[in-house]
């Protein structure tokens, strides 16, 4: 019986696992511009930001003059929807799926709407 359950393990774990990776986007590859919100100030004005989507990688660039973030390439990575938190994230590393804490002014990873096309930083 135990052999059996392991064996159940082994062959739905990795289905699960790959269902997860492979969650639809809500945006189509292109190049967007996003609305950048502080998550400690959502109403504060702030720029747009230049973001590249292909497949699930992202590139997240500022194209405007700022006091707040340099002109160039601010982040990139590869998106992935924390099921914890309901939202779409950032990832530059497997484990990311997993954190505790996402976006705002956590040490997680940054999170990003990509329905509303805000990119949220702390």
């Amino acid at each position: 019986m135990k052999s059996f359950l392991a064996l159940l393990l082994m062959l739905f774990v990795p289905l699960a696992y790959s269902a997860e990776v492979k969650k639809v986007l809500p945006i189509k590859n292109g190049d967007y511009q996003f609305q950048h919100k502080f998550a400690e100030h959502p109403d504060m004005e702030s720029i747009h930001f230049l973001v590249r989507i292909r497949g699930n990688h992202i590139a997240v660039s500022n194209v405007e003059n700022s006091d707040v973030f340099p002109k160039g390439l601010i982040e990139e990575g590869t998106l992935m929807f924390h099921e914890g938190d309901q939202e779409w994230i950032i990832s530059t590393s497997p484990n990311d799926i997993n954190a505790n804490e996402v976006g705002g002014c956590t040490d997680g990873p940054t999170v990003v709407d990509l329905v509303k096309k805000i990119y949220w930083s702390c």
